[in-house]
């Protein structure tokens, strides 16, 4: 039972992180337009130089 519960929370974790990362990138390309006046810190991680 323990064996399962552990599996059970890697996968959530897994899960959860996969779902971290791809809100981060994006499939089509990256717009860094920095003339929209947006904060740095909310713009992609790729035109932010991460």
């Amino acid at each position: 039972m323990k064996k399962l519960f552990k599996i059970s929370c890697m996968t959530l974790l897994i899960w959860a992180l996969s779902g971290c990362l791809a809100s981060t990138t994006s499939p089509v390309g990256v717009n860094c337009d920095f003339s929209q006046g947006k904060p740095l810190w909310e713009m992609p991680l790729d035109c932010q130089g991460r």
